[in-house]
């Protein structure tokens, strides 16, 4: 299993009545140790329950309804939490806890606080914050008690956050390795070096596919084909074993072949609903869903990147048609990328059109949805500010119309270039041609400028001010117009 991460700390000093001595070892009990996991309310949204808490991922999310609301871990055997940490969700910061009371209790019944903390701010999307346990004690259940104090731009109050971790100690070997260089080119070396504490006896790395050569706590490590690569670190001590695994962590290119190494994600297809006839059409329009979306992958990915390395690492695609209201989302996690359609929608709005059109239709909807997936976002705003709702939105139907499947939608007048979809989607295709390497750098803006906006990014890739293009752009779309009339 890849951790979260593994945190090694060294306090001094006391806390309450405990006295923590310098060389305590802590590690996350939430990867390390076996719990099951309840909270006061029903998931309100699928895929992210309870359990997005404890996943692999920061980018997956906890969210509830409500303003307030608790979960719980209950473990097989007491611990001995020193530290704990809340980790912001990827958007929407107005729906961030402010404050918060973690408890301990040994029969679910009668509750201790440990650390209350109020009017705490998260400074930046998925932001780690580690926080002392002011009153410690051995425990078997754990409940974090938290409430935000914000409405959303959708004027929404959700509570929502992406991990939460406890911190014991152990006398485990717990390690933590850093890789010198996770992209690569084929035949050249990548050092890799360990930390571990606790004295371990052995230590073993694990590179399938490469030669290496390893001496105690450091590796070097020779990839002769292009592809990904995982790391694994083994260490022991007389108390037992601790194994530490970075998936995909190493990517090795072959420049000559920018593409050779490239695996697309295994596809696994769910079918919530497959007796309507809307989603009987789209089984029998699409009698390979599997095949469709490995082929829409190899087709959009060099769209937006120039070789394979600089694809995110997912593993898996799930593909999920189910009745709802929405016409298609993208969810997910760093690994698995999920995507749903909606039977609904083709039953009921696509119900009289032709089988041509609903398939044009549908496999346009899959190029923007699996756009969102490989896309960048913003690294400094929220993904409910409008500047990113732009830029997520239009870039997902800028990929669609450059892949052809744009011919039922029409460029229209507008005031302003941030309405997202194909407002902006085709501003930014009038604009593609006449910029080299466009839709490539527009999209690398959203992880190379710190303070990222819209105005920026295209300044950036085409050094003229936003609103001169966009007056020249409606200035084009009037002239169309007119030549049509």
């Amino acid at each position: 299993m890849q951790c979260k991460f593994i945190v090694v700390t060294a306090l001094a000093g006391s806390i309450a009545n405990h006295t923590v001595a310098k060389d305590t070892v802590l590690y996350d009990i939430t990867e390390q140790s076996p719990f099951t996991t309840a909270t006061q309310y029903e998931t309100f949204i699928e895929n992210e329950g309870v359990e997005q808490l404890f996943d692999v991922s920061l980018r997956s999310k906890f969210i509830s309804k409500h303003a307030r609301s608790w979960v719980s871990l209950a473990f097989d055997n007491k611990q001995q939490v020193l530290e704990y940490s809340l980790t912001s969700a990827a958007d929407a910061p107005e729906r961030d806890p402010k404050q918060w009371t973690l408890y301990g209790s040994n029969d679910a019944k009668v509750w201790q606080t440990l650390d209350s903390r109020d009017n705490i701010n998260f400074a930046k999307r998925t932001q780690v914050k580690r926080f002392v346990v002011t009153n410690p004690g051995k425990f078997t259940f754990f409940k974090l008690d938290m409430a935000q104090q914000g409405t959303t731009a959708w004027g929404d109050s959700y509570l929502q956050l992406a991990d939460f971790s406890l911190f014991a100690p152990t006398n485990l070997p717990v390690a933590q390795f850093e890789i010198e260089a996770p992209t690569t080119l084929i035949n050249q070396p990548v050092d890799i070096v360990g930390q571990v504490q606790n004295t371990p006896a052995t230590l073993n790395w694990l590179v399938p596919g490469a030669k290496i050569f390893s001496h105690g706590n450091k590796a070097k490590a020779y990839f002769p084909k292009p592809g990904r690569y995982s790391v694994t670190l083994i260490s022991k001590n007389i108390y037992g074993e601790s194994r530490v695994v970075q998936r995909n962590a190493i990517k090795v290119l072959d420049k000559s072949h920018p593409w050779l190494g490239y695996e697309t994600p295994e596809v696994k297809v769910v079918i919530e609903d497959g007796e309507s006839e809307g989603a009987q059409r789209l089984l029998r329009l699409f009698p390979d869903i599997k095949r469709t979306i490995d082929r829409v992958t190899r087709e959009l990915a060099p769209l937006l990147y120039k070789n394979f390395v600089e694809l995110p690492n997912f593993e898996q695609v799930t593909f999920t048609l189910k009745w709802m209201d929405t016409i298609a989302y993208r969810a997910g996690d760093d690994s698995n990328m999920e995507i749903a359609f909606s039977s609904k929608y083709i039953t009921e709005r696509l119900a009289n059109k032709s089988d041509e059109v609903v398939k044009y239709e549908l496999l346009g909807v899959l190029w923007h949805e699996l756009t969102h997936g490989y896309q960048h976002f913003p690294k400094s705003i929220g993904y409910d500010d409008p500047q990113a709702h732009a830029f997520i939105e239009g870039m997902a139907d800028l990929i669609r119309i450059q892949a052809g499947y744009h011919k039922t939608r029409k460029p229209k007048l507008s005031e302003s270039y941030l309405g997202g979809y194909t407002n902006t989607g085709f501003f930014l295709h009038w604009l593609a041609p006449q910029y080299p390497d466009f839709t490539y750098r527009f999209n690398q803006t959203a992880i190379e400028l710190n303070e990222w906006s819209f105005e920026k990014a295209i300044y950036v890739v085409t050094q003229e001010n936003i609103e001169q293009l966009w007056a020249k752009y409606q200035s084009h779309l009037r002239s169309q117009l007119t030549i049509i009339e």
